[in-house]
């Protein structure tokens, strides 16, 4: 009986010794930034006069053609406009793009569409329906192969008879591309 209760205090000191021992293992993270394979660039269209005095098709291209912002003024029936902005593949290898829209604010008339269509040349590649996105999905758009660049244009149609100041359509969206067949995460910085 003795030895047992000795045994066991010599475990349980043991454990509370083995507790406070630690192994570290060395590892290295590198993190090599490189250039974009992938950018934005402004379509033909851009900076063309759009309807309404003074107005014009605004297309802004950030200083490292990573992000984007297009403003389009629309009128009632149905608009559309050409080569607003491309997406260009720089890289040698064919990239999977998606989109993946994390808000919309949208007080435009009921009934009003607003459409994204991309076309390689002229071959459509692939036609959204934006009016009310599914928020925080990777929607695929397809393959964009090496060197190749898509264009994008844009159809709104807003009904006539409604009011149309003071509304808008904003949309916040990522382009996503990958050499990989994965659907990425919708949001990468919260994980997968």
């Amino acid at each position: 009986m003795r030895y047992a209760l000795v045994l066991a205090l010599a475990l349980l000191a043991m454990t509370a010794t083995l507790a406070s021992v630690f192994a570290y293992y060395p590892l290295t993270l590198q993190v090599v930034p490189t250039a974009p394979g992938v950018v934005f660039e402004k379509g033909s269209n851009a900076g063309q006069p759009d309807i309404g005095a003074r107005n014009t098709i605004t297309v802004s291209v950030g200083a490292n053609k990573t992000s984007a912002t297009i403003t389009i003024h629309p009128t009632y029936q149905e608009n559309y406009y050409k080569d607003v902005l491309r997406i260009n593949n720089t890289d040698d290898n064919a990239m999977n793009v998606y989109i993946v829209f994390t808000s919309v604010s949208n007080t435009l008339p009921a009934g009003s569409v607003v459409k994204l269509f991309v076309y390689e040349d002229t071959t459509k590649v692939k036609e959204l329906n934006v009016t009310s996105p599914q928020l925080n999905q990777p929607i695929s758009i397809g393959l964009l192969g090496a060197t190749k660049v898509w264009q994008i244009d844009i159809y709104v149609y807003i009904p006539e008879g409604t009011v149309i100041t003071g509304r808008s359509y904003t949309a916040d969206a990522k382009l996503v591309y990958t050499p990989s067949t994965e659907t990425p995460p919708a949001n990468p910085a919260g994980g997968r």
